[in-house]
């Protein structure tokens, strides 16, 4: 009897066992298809481009980029002409993204009540001036909506070297310097941020022994012999072959000058009520009372270009103040003109295949 029940004991002993392991396979089971299968993707081929060391580049070298270490270059125009045609071929030749936003229209009235603006002692623009400073502002007003932190403005009849990209390295290196930033580190900005307007294309600017100034040797600087215009005898108390970085004292023409965000912010404030002379006048008025954070460089490394003086073909200032535009494009634009100051021209370059600085 009592080897029975302990045969019976043992019988239901096996019985829950396998029972136990039944239930704890069922259990494995469903955990295990639950689970979704990982999803296996190829890994890409390689591009060129990912073969490339991709060392960081330090903030100077940045400034040597397609936009010249700005986020954006926009040229004012009014449309295509010679002269955008002659931009688009210089940026081509030096590899630099320009962009030509289309500029809008501008009433007549708000012109002539733009030029009006202000009690009558105070300078007031011309008519041309009045449509080239309500351009500028436009242009301005574009960088701010599309929230540019720093941004390039050039005119669009404007030539450069053809080393434009190795000059703004060397550019950039000495704004750092001038506005004392110790250490690459400090800063990632190719240019800094102490500053609000860069201008580094106009037609002269004043310089003294005593200004705080960064002077570097550079090849591609107009000799003193060749430098055109009224601020030679400034360039001459400069060294020869040399470049010079400082806080702004009197630029003139608004041929290319780069903005921060703060920069374009306070030009609309400060310029946007007219009553001076023109815009690049009333820039160098706020940049000389110390109300923009300016730095100029000197040569200018943006000039103009004119066409071949012989066609009198007029500035859209001049056409604005009512003088006769001059030749059709056709007549002209096939023939070399010149720019000052720029050893090597890019629009000339592409064009024609030669240089074409303008000689006294």
């Amino acid at each position: 009897m009592f080897l029975a029940t302990r045969q019976l004991l043992l019988v239901g002993t096996a019985a829950s066992f396998l029972l136990l392991l039944w239930y704890m396979q069922r259990i494995f089971v469903f955990r295990t298809v639950s689970l979704p299968a990982p999803m296996l993707t190829p890994t890409p081929t390689p591009t060129p481009a990912d073969l490339v060391s991709t060392t960081a580049k330090s903030p100077l070298q940045h400034a040597g980029n397609s936009t010249l270490g700005f986020q954006s270059i926009l040229a004012l125009s009014t449309g295509p002409s010679w002269r955008t045609r002659g931009l688009v071929a210089a940026a081509s030749l030096t590899g630099l993204d320009i962009q030509i936003p289309p500029q809008p229209p501008i009433n007549p009235n708000l012109v002539d009540a733009f030029e009006h603006l202000g009690p009558d002692d105070v300078q007031h623009p011309s008519h041309g001036a009045s449509i080239a400073w309500l351009a500028h502002l436009d242009l301005i007003k574009h960088t701010i909506q599309a929230n540019l932190d720093t941004v390039l403005i050039i005119e669009d009849d404007v030539d450069w070297d053809v080393s434009i990209r190795s000059q703004m390295v060397q550019i950039a290196e000495s704004v750092r310097n001038l506005t004392h930033i110790d250490t690459l580190d400090q800063d990632t900005a190719p240019y800094g941020r102490d500053w609000e307007v860069l201008w580094i294309g106009h037609c002269g600017e004043y310089w003294e022994e005593q200004f705080e100034t960064i002077l570097y040797d550079d090849p591609t600087a107009c000799p003193h012999n060749d430098y055109f215009g009224w601020a030679k005898q400034y360039i001459e108390r400069l060294p020869d072959r040399q470049r010079a970085v400082y806080r702004s004292v009197n630029p003139v023409c608004s041929f290319a000058y780069a903005l921060s965000r703060e920069g374009s912010r306070k030009i609309l404030e400060l310029l946007g009520g007219a009553q001076d002379e023109a815009f690049d006048v009333s820039m160098m008025h706020a940049c000389k009372a110390g109300q923009l954070k300016c730095i100029s460089v000197v040569p200018e490394v943006v000039h103009q270009y004119f066409p071949a003086q012989s066609f009198g073909v007029k500035s859209a200032v001049d056409v604005g103040n009512g003088q006769e535009p001059g030749p059709e494009e056709a007549e002209f634009e096939h023939v070399m003109g010149s720019t000052e100051n720029i050893l090597e021209s890019a629009r000339c370059r592409a064009l024609w295949g030669r240089r074409c600085l303008r000689k006294q």
